[in-house]
C-alpha cells in the first residue's frame, strides 16, 4: 500500500525556505518497524528541518518517542527511549556522492516520502539488544514465568495416564 499523497512533499521547495515540519506516528503507520519486531504502543515524533547543501536539499530528522520491544533478557514487552539526530541527504541513486556528515535518502526530492524517511530512520535507531533498564523488572517477569510454569508442572503430576503402574504390574506377574 502506497502512502497517502499529503505524506509527499517538494523537498527541494522546503528547503529554499528553510522550512520544518512535525509528525506523529504509531506502530500501524511504521510497518517495516512492526516487521522489526515492534510492538502495540511504538509512537514517534519526527521534525525535519529541510536545508539546502551544495544545491541538494537536506533534512536534519530529529526523532523521539517511544519504541516497545521483546527485551532479550527475559522476552517481555520493554520500552525503549529513542533520542535520534540524524542530518540526511536526498540523492537520486544508491552511488550518488554523499557529502561527510550526511546519511543518504534515496528517493526524488520534488516527491519525498516523509514516512518512509521517518521510517528509515527509525530502524536504523533501533538497539541491537533492546532490554528493561531496570534489571528487576525481568527478574519480577523470570519470577512469573517460574511460577507458571511450576503449576503447568504440577498440573501434568496429578494428571492420571492409564500406563503408568503397568511396569509394576509386569514385574510383579514375573515373581
Amino acid at each position: 500500500m502506497s502512502p497517502a499523497p499529503a505524506e509527499h512533499v517538494n523537498a527541494k521547495e522546503l528547503a529554499g525556505r528553510a522550512a520544518s515540519i512535525e509528525r506523529s506516528l504509531d506502530l500501524r503507520q511504521l510497518p517495516r518497524v512492526a516487521e522489526a519486531g515492534a510492538l502495540e504502543g511504538t509512537r514517534v515524533r519526527a521534525r525535519l528541518h529541510f536545508a539546502v547543501f551544495e544545491g541538494r536539499p537536506t533534512v536534519d530528522v530529529q526523532l523521539e518517542g517511544v519504541l516497545v520491544l521483546v527485551c532479550q533478557r527475559c522476552l517481555k514487552p520493554c520500552e525503549c527511549g529513542i533520542e535520534e539526530v540524524e542530518p540526511v541527504i536526498v540523492v537520486a541513486a544508491d552511488g550518488d556522492d554523499v557529502p561527510g556528515g550526511y546519511a543518504p535518502f534515496i528517493g526524488e526530492a520534488q516527491s519525498l516520502p516523509l514516512t518512509e524517511l521517518i521510517e528509515e530512520q527509525v530502524l536504523l535507531g533501533l538497539p541491537l539488544v533492546p532490554m528493561h533498564e531496570n534489571e528487576s523488572l525481568c527478574r519480577e517477569a523470570a519470577s512469573e514465568m517460574i511460577a507458571a510454569e511450576a503449576q503447568a508442572a504440577a498440573k501434568t503430576q496429578d494428571k492420571q495416564t492409564p500406563f503408568a503402574k503397568l511396569r509394576e504390574l509386569l514385574d510383579q506377574s514375573e515373581r
